[in-house]
């Protein structure tokens, strides 16, 4: 990774305990991977970074593999729920 598209700086904000929440209950819908995910990619759609739509294409990968994790898990569970009924 060149240099100047490392991550080298920080920032911090505080939130309310809702606000919080709000972050937490919908940062997967946008295909983040956390908050701090969420907030870089809101952040990166206002100014226009054409790196967001790429961050957000690999989260959105990342989200999709997550859900067909657990797809698999349950489909998984049923067919032992399955075999233990017969």
């Amino acid at each position: 990774m060149p240099d100047t598209d490392r991550r080298k700086k920080m920032i911090s904000l505080r939130l309310s305990e809702v606000e919080y929440e709000a972050l937490r209950a919908h940062y997967p819908s946008y295909g983040a991977r956390n908050i701090s995910d969420f907030a870089r990619l809101a952040m990166q759609h206002i100014i226009g970074n054409s790196h967001a739509s790429e961050g957000s294409f690999v989260a959105k990968i990342h989200e999709l593999d997550d859900r067909l994790h657990a797809v698999e898990t349950d489909i998984a569970l049923l067919l032992e729920q399955k075999k233990a009924v017969q």
